[in-house]
């Protein structure tokens, strides 16, 4: 068994990061943004622009280099192809959307809708991102 082609990862991670950062303007920009301005208004804030938005924008990298790269290191036992890449996406939806939502619902910061909404979009998405960030994944030579 060969070791993971990290160039490859990086790869497959930027067209992740890539399809995550689109959906996640499309889901917050267009989808929510009433919703997200209400909910910050109500606690008194304003939304965020500029470096703020650079960090949304490295995060949505980040976690499409880390689907890439756990996709890669379960391949060996799961197979290639896109069930493999769907395991993988739901898993770092899991750690990265679905127990931080559950943290944020228990916390009453935000309304219930915001955050089923983003955390049922996010699991899609996370998905899709993965699937098409793998299917640029190749085993080192």
């Amino acid at each position: 068994m060969k070791g993971i082609n990290f160039g490859r990862v990086i790869l497959g991670g930027i067209l992740a990061g890539i399809i995550i950062n689109i959906s996640e303007f499309v889901l917050n920009e267009v989808v929510l943004k009433n919703d997200w301005e209400a909910a910050l208004k109500a606690m008194g804030k304003t939304m965020t622009g500029g470096s703020a938005i650079l960090v949304w924008i490295l995060f949505g990298f980040a976690v499409g280099i880390g689907a890439v790269w756990l996709y890669a290191a379960i391949r060996p036992r799961y197979g290639a192809g896109a069930g493999t890449a769907a395991r993988a996406g739901v898993a770092v939806w899991f750690f990265e959307s679905l127990l931080p939502s559950v943290a944020q619902l228990n916390l009453a910061l935000f309304p219930s809708k915001l955050i089923l909404t983003a955390t049922v979009w996010g699991l899609v998405e996370l998905i899709i991102a993965t699937v098409l960030g793998a299917w640029l994944y190749r085993e080192a030579a």
